[in-house]
């Protein structure tokens, strides 16, 4: 979290807007901002230590002296060799964020509905950038959350200010641009509202003065009355962190163990380039270096050759030979590096669920480092919601989660066949993973006694 400038330095400052301005390029500048940036490149697929990275080869030169003779040396240059990166970043975050996410949230339907139909959708983005930033903030707009990020490039993050003694956030500065050439503009959420500035020059200048907070208060059961209301009475921004310690699930351990299977394919690559071409072992051969450049010059025009002989009379071949590039040690190092990457981000590696895994046991126990980790993320989400919903004077604590199932559909109906005879009708359609809950209820009334089905 942001703690070079504080709340107390912006109630203490003599010029407001200066210290804003002062506290964005300090943030700019901090270690987690840059950690945010390079998590989204990750995430995209795009390693910044591969994207540096260049391979020593040699060239030659050809000069002329004062006299017009011809000079060659050798010399060695850097050039960009191949740089492949990886989607790790993006399948872990990606697998953890939906499996506790992609089915919503479940709430009472009233509570539902003060949300907005958009909530569950929203809230999977909201997760999804507090796994790579450490913690991402929601909104409450009057009747929707938005999404609110520490850094999605390097022109536009947000940052809150902390109260020193509580640790509490008691401003938040979003701020954007759309290129370096181009004004930066702020939003500043205080205790009273919103704020508007844009930068002029070393300066802000005010946009659109102080707007208050506006709620929604539905003050009948049905919902049909909405009188709009003033105030929160605090910051209506909420954090959803990505675990206890508020930091980003690009932790140095994933990041190296990308970073080196990263190079290692990249090395890979370079030196498949270097090696796809057939070399020639020229013997007995006594012609010049320009000689055997024409020679191989025909060779590749025509594949062919009349004549390899200089005309000393000694016999002259020409014999092709590739070069093996060895491929066991690097295949060995990236199938260590991927379930080490595997083990340290508790994800669930699909492609070791073959054969014989593929029973229900056998998924519940590749599956048991996902759920564990779920357990501790689906905490900071509970939390986030509760205190959104206290936000909003709904308070619920019926907050449920229904994660994404990974089974043998099969094998499930087969075990549900054995258990009819100890299980109710209603408990075996519920288990069941080709009947939805929503047909449940008419299956239940077709199945009853008196009904028109029973009759027939």
């Amino acid at each position: 979290m942001f703690t070079t400038v504080t709340y107390q330095d912006y109630l203490g400052a003599q010029d407001q807007p200066t210290l804003l301005l002062e506290a964005v390029k300090r943030y700019k500048a901090s270690r987690g901002f840059q950690h945010a940036l390079e998590a989204n490149c990750y995430f995209r697929g795009e390693n910044t230590q591969v994207a540096r990275k260049t391979i020593l080869r040699a060239r030659k030169i050809e000069t002329r002296d004062a006299q017009g003779r011809r000079r060659v040396r050798s010399a060695a240059e850097d050039v960009v060799g191949n740089r492949i990166g990886s989607s790790f970043l993006f399948r872990f975050v990606t697998q953890q964020n939906q499996f506790l996410l992609s089915e919503g949230v479940s709430l009472p339907q009233e509570v539902k509905r003060r949300l907005g139909a958009d909530f569950d959708h929203q809230l999977e983005r909201l997760g999804e950038r507090a796994l790579l930033h450490g913690c991402a903030w929601g909104y409450w707009n009057a009747d929707h959350i938005e999404v609110i990020e520490a850094a999605r490039n390097s022109w536009s993050g947000f940052f809150p200010l902390l109260d020193e003694m509580t640790g509490e956030a008691m401003l938040g500065v979003q701020f954007w641009q759309l290129a370096a050439d181009r004004p930066m503009y702020l939003r500043v959420f205080s205790q009273e509202g919103v704020t508007l500035m844009r930068q002029d020059g070393d300066g802000l200048t005010l946009m659109t003065p102080c707007q208050p907070y506006r709620r929604s208060l539905r003050r009948d059961a049905l919902g049909e009355t909405t009188r709009t209301e003033p105030g929160y009475g605090r910051l209506p921004l909420i954090p959803l962190r990505a675990n206890s310690d508020g930091l980003s699930e690009f932790t140095p351990a994933i990041r190296a163990k990308i970073d080196a299977y990263d190079a290692i394919l990249s090395d890979f690559a370079d030196n498949l380039d270097r090696a796809n071409d057939v070399y020639w072992v020229l013997n007995n051969f006594g012609g010049t270096m320009d000689d055997v450049a024409e020679m191989l010059e025909q060779i590749n025009r025509v594949k062919a050759v009349a004549n390899l002989s200089d005309g000393t009379g000694s016999g002259a071949s020409a014999e092709p030979k590739t070069i093996e590039v060895p491929y066991a040690a690097r295949r060995a190092a990236l199938d260590l590096l991927e379930r080490s990457l595997y083990q340290d981000y508790m994800a669930l590696d699909m492609d070791a669920l073959t054969g014989s895994s593929l029973t229900n046991v056998a998924i519940r126990v590749a599956a048991a480092n996902l759920n564990l980790k779920a357990d501790r993320y689906e905490w900071q989400v509970r939390q986030f919601i509760t205190e959104l919903l206290r936000l909003i004077g709904c308070p619920c604590e019926n907050v449920r989660f229904k994660r994404q199932a990974i089974a043998n559909e099969s094998e499930t109906v087969a075990d549900i066949a054995v258990m009819r005879q100890d299980i109710d009708q209603e408990t075996a359609l519920r288990l069941n993973p080709y009947i939805s809950d929503e047909h449940i209820p008419g299956l239940l009334h077709s199945a009853a006694p008196g009904s028109r089905a029973d009759a027939e």
